[in-house]
């Protein structure tokens, strides 16, 4: 007991260093701010029921470390950090409660072996780093009530946590739901499990969970056209030719899933391989890995319905990450008890090796390569100022996303950053704005539509442009970016 206690607390110090040490060198390196991170401070500014597209919750938490910390790229790389450390703690001290340490540890492992969560989570997540945490949250509690049905309790406070597990958790983003829900159906197949999940005291669990969503929700039922705003992203052509539209969606989900898993299952195979002709010989699997196997089983078997109801062409691996984490979580758990000694050590010297290299990765990415988060905005900024009348007031800007306005607003902090999706908050007066990034008339007087904002003149001024330099690379080597500065009439009406 005290040698898993200690080994208990060695992962977790591992994992706090992991996390701290990616904080502070996301801060020491700096670089321009990707898509996600520059949203913040579009949005991040102060706390709304709604936002746009995406759910509310890390807005609040961005916000939140912004008014402690100031603007900031440690406030950035803070906020993300702590809430990736919360998703894998949290799913480890759920695996604990219930598994060995070694096979918990194991399992918390998994995450790592998600690209979708160990690399682009850490490059350019914000609202699906939440939900990974929500997720984590909503294991935990899932788990302690297993446990405690297994030693015959039963503590009200975890129905509670529950339901304010999955109210935050449905406000961290739409497919959050693509977790708790197949879960708790499947439950009602694994008698240990349904005994623990389906109690009277579920029904405490929803009215938290609804009290807690009820303001964010009204606010999307009274917001539909800027909560739609990403909609199309649905719609993108697809990748696969001579597929009939019906089955597009269906098809490019299982091949994004699979190459999100494709990682995982090719380490559990190599992990295998010492066995021999016994390597695809398991023992029965235990009632928590098919519980957490059959969850997302049927999760993905819901989705196709709409998917193919509504001809969707594109489901990005990282919409699918409700289903793939547990599905994860179930794969690890279903093989690891069968490792020897020797191959969880060498596994988990495979897990540090691939820690060390994101590690040295994520700093290669930000200190060379003609990428988004090595140019220099700096240059952009001041192109707009030598291009505003003298003595001008600052201006508002607005992009096609919000890489350059997020991006700027970080630069020039007094400037007005708008959304690039309706949002309702323009100020009153506004009387200019510099559209970004965007050349065609349609598409400016689109922008300026999407905010209800009206030219002063019928024909646009002429489209200007920066060239932007990357940080690290050669002079010659840049990056065109579009610019109009538009006068409004009579300011914002």
């Amino acid at each position: 007991m005290q040698r898993d206690m200690a080994q208990e607390a060695l992962f977790l110090r591992i994992l706090f260093a992991y996390f701290a040490i990616q904080t502070v060198l996301r801060t020491l390196l700096g670089g321009t701010f990707e898509y996600d991170e520059a949203e913040m401070f579009v949005l991040a500014q102060d706390y709304r029921f709604g936002y746009g597209p995406q759910t509310p919750l890390y807005n609040w938490w961005q916000a939140t470390v912004f008014h402690v910390f100031g603007p900031t790229t440690f406030s950035i790389a803070l906020a993300k950090n702590a809430l990736l450390f919360a998703a894998y703690a949290l799913t480890f001290d759920a695996l604990r409660r219930l598994v060995p340490t070694r096979v918990a540890i194991l399992g918390t492992l998994a995450l790592l072996l998600l690209p979708n969560v160990s690399w682009e989570g850490q490059r350019a997540g914000s609202h699906s780093i939440a939900m990974l945490a929500l997720i984590g949250a909503t294991l935990n509690v899932m788990a302690r009530r297993i446990a405690e049905a297994q030693s015959g309790e039963s503590h009200l406070s975890h129905a509670v946590a529950l339901g304010v597990a999955i109210g935050l958790g449905g406000l961290t983003k739409y497919n959050y739901w693509l977790f708790p829900l197949p879960l708790l159906l499947m439950a009602g197949v694994f008698p240990d499990i349904r005994r623990a999940l389906w109690r009277r005291d579920l029904l405490l669990t929803a009215l938290i969970a609804l009290a807690i969503l009820a303001g964010p929700y009204a606010w999307i039922l009274s917001n539909r056209a800027a909560a739609m705003a990403q909609s199309q992203t649905l719609y993108h052509g697809p990748a696969i030719e001579g597929l009939p539209r019906p089955l597009l969606g269906v098809v490019t989900m299982l091949i994004e899933a699979l190459t999100a898993l494709a990682l995982l299952l090719l380490t559990l195979v190599v992990a295998r391989l010492p066995f021999g002709r016994r390597a695809l010989s398991l023992e029965p699997a235990s009632s928590l890995a098919k519980w957490l196997m059959s969850g997302p089983a049927l999760g993905f078997a819901v989705i196709a319905l709409p998917v193919i109801a509504f001809g969707v062409t594109d489901v990005q691996a990282r919409w699918l990450l409700p289903l793939l984490v547990p599905m994860a979580l179930g794969l690890m758990l279903r093989v690891a008890p069968t490792f020897t000694p020797r191959i969880t050590r060498n596994l988990l010297r495979f897990c540090a090796f691939l820690a060390l290299l994101i590690v040295v990765a994520m700093a290669d990415t930000r200190l060379r390569g003609a990428g988004s988060d090595s140019l220099d905005i700096e240059v952009l900024a001041q192109a707009i100022e030598a291009d505003l009348p003298e003595g001008a007031e600052p201006p508002a800007v607005v992009s096609f996303n919000f890489y350059f306005t997020g991006n700027l607003k970080y630069l020039r902090p007094d400037w007005i950053a708008l959304a690039n999706h309706p949002s309702g908050h323009v100020p009153a007066g506004l009387s200019r704005l510099v559209v970004v990034g965007i050349a065609e008339p349609e598409r400016i007087r689109a922008a300026l539509a999407a905010h209800e904002l009206v030219p002063a003149e019928e024909t646009l001024p002429p489209v200007r442009t920066a060239t932007l330099p990357y940080r690290f690379e050669a002079a010659d080597v840049t990056r065109d970016v579009p610019y109009v500065i538009v006068d409004l009439k009579n300011g914002a009406e």
